[in-house]
């Protein structure tokens, strides 16, 4: 093989590892990297902490944007340095966080219900629109994702409220994502 293919032949490969593909479940397809870490960049992860630094950069000498003060809040990473993380709220505001103020623990935020034409959301018993309604929920609510299939979620509201709600109705996942 020539100096030239073994060169593309190895930059390929290189390139490759850095790639991940969409998965065959029919999730959208998300262009995803490994980041530092070694984890895909995007992804979802949730507040570790009860009080949250955002910063303007990858550092603590960078100012402080905001304080987030919601523990289990979903937030996306969208890019890394170092023990940094760019992260994106449900508002789409960005900055960075100290990776170690994040959990790999997924939590979802309901969205307004008048943005999917709905008065509520509605926490199913089963993954059914014609199951028993459990509860109703509005925009807001800070919930921890057990399982989802692409169409519906399991969560937990709280420790003694648990059921269904249609994927749609969560921000803290990629579309059709199966967890």
């Amino acid at each position: 093989m020539s100096d030239f293919s073994m060169k593309f032949l190895k930059t390929f490969l290189l390139f490759s590892l850095f790639w991940i593909s969409p998965s065959a479940a029919g999730a959208q397809a998300i262009e995803k990297t490994i980041g530092p870490s070694g984890e895909a960049v995007p992804r979802y992860v949730s507040l570790k902490a009860d009080e949250v630094n955002v910063r303007r950069g990858p550092g603590r000498n960078h100012k402080i944007l905001w304080v987030f003060k919601k523990l289990g809040l979903p937030v996306k990473i969208v890019s890394e340095y170092e023990n940094w993380r760019e992260i994106e709220d449900q508002a789409g505001a960005k900055g960075w966080v100290f990776h170690s103020l994040l959990s790999r623990r997924r939590t979802g935020v309901t969205v307004n219900p008048k943005d999917v034409g709905a008065d509520y959301l509605s926490l199913r018993e089963t993954e059914s629109t014609s199951s028993k309604t459990l509860a109703r929920l509005g925009e807001g609510v800070i919930v921890h994702i057990l399982s989802c299939t692409g169409s519906w979620c399991n969560i937990a509201v709280n420790k003694d409220l648990k059921g269904y709600i249609n994927q749609t109705h969560l921000w803290g996942l990629f579309a059709k994502e199966p967890l």
